[in-house]
């Protein structure tokens, strides 16, 4: 008789999953499989959203003035809107790591949600805005931002993977060289086979279940 608890993941994938797959992956499930209608929105996600959409706007011209949040990176953005960006990719690859046309087509394996980015010369650098405080930003993500600017980008030597943070005005900048790719691709797809492996997931208790969403402290699904 077939387990009936045995549960697939069977969508693409992508940093956010990755990351709580890592974290617990029951909360993979309720999220991500399941899709249980939790709202996740807050005043802070609202208000980086907001940010997001006015950054956007202004390097697409649909808009000519930056809000108060975002107006002290109006000269670094400038100089971005000089260059051959693209801004706001949602981008889409098949398991060859080959750039889809449709990011919720049937052979997308892995999406990647870009802010901005452009090749100069023989470099490509790819951007994420974030809001918030600074803090050293996930590796994974990093990563995987710089395969996409590789992925786009096929012919460049190097990748410039940078965090704005539109808070703080820093910025964050890891650069990868073209011979680090196949060694980051096997990793990732060792993470992703993970993911598509997985049939149980069970659940993984520790302090963060008290922030979780389906904890039952919160009334959710989970036992803990």
């Amino acid at each position: 008789m077939p387990n009936s608890n045995v549960v697939k993941f069977e969508d693409a994938w992508g940093f956010s999953k990755l990351d709580v797959f890592k974290a617990c992956k029951a909360k993979f499930k309720y999220q991500f499989i399941d899709k249980l209608d939790i709202s996740t929105s807050s005043p802070a996600m609202d208000r980086g959203s907001k940010m997001h959409e006015n950054i956007e706007g202004y390097l697409n011209g649909w808009v000519d003035k930056l809000i108060p949040e975002v107006e002290n990176w109006k000269d670094q953005l400038d100089v971005l809107k000089s260059k051959d960006y693209k801004a706001e990719q949602a981008l889409g690859f098949n398991k060859d790591w080959t750039k889809r046309p449709n990011w919720f087509g049937k052979d997308c394996w892995l999406r990647v949600k870009m802010d901005a980015s452009y090749k100069e010369g023989t470099k490509g650098v790819v951007i994420d805005f974030k809001s918030g405080k600074y803090r050293i930003p996930s590796l994974e993500q990093i990563e995987l931002y710089a395969l996409a600017g590789f992925c786009i980008y096929p012919d460049v030597e190097e990748v410039d993977a940078e965090m704005w943070y539109l808070d703080t005005g820093d910025i964050y900048r890891k650069t990868y060289k073209s011979e680090h790719v196949p060694g980051l691709k096997k990793k990732y797809e060792v993470y992703a086979g993970q993911i598509y492996a997985e049939e149980l997931w069970p659940t993984e208790p520790s302090m963060e279940c008290r922030y979780c969403l389906y904890s039952k402290t919160r009334e959710g699904p989970c036992r803990y």
